[in-house]
């Protein structure tokens, strides 16, 4: 079973057509990852009522900073290892910034196989431009299937060439 949380249900339920219209099935949940106290409830009960996740692919983003850590305490709260897929923006490469302590924060979740997929952009000539949702989602599918660690989806560099 694939649960899919998603703030829109509109985008949900588009969702679960193109599953059902490829054979799968998706179970929704709509909920605004920022409230925690609801997500954690709702994603207990989708682990109770489908069972642990094994796969979970995390795109949050930083205005809710504590929801991906709660969703890795969820996912790695069991015996088998979890594969954890953090899609992060290019953002966290951002050189002039400090280094995140979120590989640290990771590490208290033995049961999780930790995997970043950073979203760059791509630059053609002197034009840069933020990835398609198809490129996304390739690069994100590309990432679980080659189990790197550290996945880059366009280019983050030069940092001064991209978009804005």
């Amino acid at each position: 079973m694939v649960s899919v949380i998603g703030k829109r249900p509109e985008r949900l339920q588009s969702l679960v057509r193109g599953a059902r219209d490829l054979g799968g099935s998706i179970y929704p949940i709509a909920i605004d990852y920022h409230d925690t106290v609801r997500l954690k409830k709702v994603l207990s009960k989708s682990v109770s009522q489908y069972g642990s996740i094994d796969l979970a692919v995390v795109w949050i983003h930083r205005t809710a900073p504590e929801a991906p850590y709660l969703v890795a305490e969820l996912a790695g709260n069991k015996e088998k290892p979890c594969r954890y897929i953090h899609v992060l923006g290019s953002s966290v490469l951002d050189p002039s910034q400090p280094e995140s302590d979120r590989l640290i924060r990771f590490q208290q979740y033995p049961n999780i196989k930790y995997q970043e997929v950073i979203l760059g952009f791509v630059l053609r000539n002197d034009h840069a431009r933020w990835l398609t949702n198809q490129e996304i989602s390739h690069g994100v599918i590309q990432a679980i299937e080659s189990q790197q660690t550290r996945s880059i989806v366009g280019v983050v560099s030069p940092w001064s060439k991209r978009p804005r």
